[in-house]
């Protein structure tokens, strides 16, 4: 079964094969659908998809509509990402030439910036001007860092006036007014930052839409997505609501249990609990049973008392783990996929690696390494000739969990926006 040439393979046998073999025989169908459904809701700007593959399940973890990274991605592939990029401005308006980025205020991040500077390459290509700004400029200016500025309803950058505004700053301190009011798209929509978006709310129209997607094939959702569980303001440092936390635990693993029983998976089930809001992987917990939830000392407290930014973190969801049973070949070491899109164009992505972590564990941590992905079909592509488990037909797999991700934030947008 893994005797084939592939970057990362399974690690273990499953027995359940239907997952890879139903969306391979079913393209046709999948494709047709969604380009009904993208004629209705139109995907956001950008955006970047954490997924876990078990082999017998294959879901996503994390939709990041501000999404960084971008350096990481295969350079050879560079003509993929113009050309999306093209496609989504101008389905915006064909008259756009200048762009200004906001991005995040922690620009001396080295990773960061290489992202950013990648990003703007893209845009340059794609035969945009652009300027970046953070917005610490709306704060002070001079020659080395215009000011940022709102005239007339106008975003200014100094003397630069752009057409479009692209957000690649989640907006996790809230949306400051210099961003309001202004004649300038902004993209993706700023109410689509983590002021006001969850993931409770994104995993509920993930779970809409992967229930329609699953119907049509005939298959079951839960191997699509991760159960998930919320309950209401939790504050660990004081214990407030951590009995409501438990409850949904214990019902998270009850349900969790039943799936693994039915489907004959010998390993055990595990929760991630996450802040509901933010990322940059902080604000995470491993939780393998109830015992270990109910017996957090003060450091796992302390971690989970504050996200980025230093803002505390007063929600969080509770998601069913999901082992990734992939391992880089070369490195040896276990591989999540992350995939990119502009629009509802998927460009291609990476697997993520960590020397120091297992199946079970966030690899999006310090010390975390790359590996590009080569889309060379743009994952819209299966071939029925290859293995069920090949790189061509698993980057499919991986392209369609990703679009229907798009998909759950498109619906997200639509009801911002209308």
């Amino acid at each position: 079964m893994f005797n084939i040439k592939t970057i990362a393979e399974y690690t273990k046998n499953f027995e359940n094969e239907n997952l890879h073999s139903e969306i391979i025989k079913n393209h046709m169908k999948i494709e047709a659908w969604f380009r009904n459904q993208w004629v209705k809701y139109p995907a956001p700007f950008y955006s970047s998809i954490d997924i876990r593959n078990s082999g017998y399940k294959i879901a996503p973890i994390d939709t990041n509509l501000f999404p960084a990274g971008f350096n990481n991605l295969d350079k050879d592939l560079e003509f993929l990402y113009i050309s999306a990029v093209q496609h989504a401005f101008e389905r915006l308006s064909p008259n756009l030439t200048k762009i200004l980025i906001i991005s995040e205020n922690h620009t001396r991040n080295k990773f960061y910036k290489s992202s950013i500077d990648a990003l703007c390459n893209i845009l340059s290509k794609s035969g945009y001007e652009v300027k970046v700004a953070t917005l610490l400029n709306m704060e002070t200016g001079d020659g080395l860092n215009p000011l940022l500025t709102q005239e007339a309803n106008t975003l200014r950058y100094d003397n630069f006036i752009p057409d479009a505004i692209l957000l690649n700053n989640d907006l996790s301190s809230g949306i400051p007014d210099i961003l309001n009011n202004i004649n300038q798209p902004i993209l993706p929509d700023k109410n689509l930052g983590w002021t006001n978006r969850s993931k409770t709310i994104h995993f509920e129209y993930y779970s809409n839409v992967v229930n329609n997607f699953s119907h049509m094939l005939e298959i079951d959702s839960w191997l699509l997505e991760p159960l998930f569980r919320n309950c209401g303001e939790i504050d660990f440092k004081t214990k407030q609501g951590e009995d409501c936390l438990i409850h949904h635990a214990s019902r998270l693993f009850e349900l969790i249990k039943n799936k693994y029983d039915q489907y004959k998976i010998t390993e055990e089930p595990y929760i991630m609990i996450k802040a509901d809001s933010g990322t940059y992987g902080m604000g995470i917990m491993q939780v393998r049973n109830i015992g270990e939830l109910t017996n957090l000392n003060r450091k796992q407290r302390t971690k989970m008392s504050k996200t980025k930014g230093g803002n505390k973190l007063d929600r969080v969801i509770l998601q069913e783990g999901i082992y990734s049973n992939e391992n880089m070949k070369k490195a040896n070491q276990v591989a999540e996929p992350v995939i990119y899109a502009f629009g509802s164009n998927l460009v291609g992505g990476f697997y993520r690696l960590h020397e120091d972590k297992n199946n079970s564990e966030n690899l999006n941590s310090p010390g975390m390494t790359f590996h590009p992905i080569p889309f060379k079909d743009a994952c819209i592509s299966p071939n029925s000739s290859e293995s069920i488990f090949s790189d061509t037909n698993k980057f499919y797999i991986y392209g369609v969990i990703a679009r229907l991700a798009i998909l759950a934030a498109a619906k997200e947008l639509y009801n911002v926006e209308g």
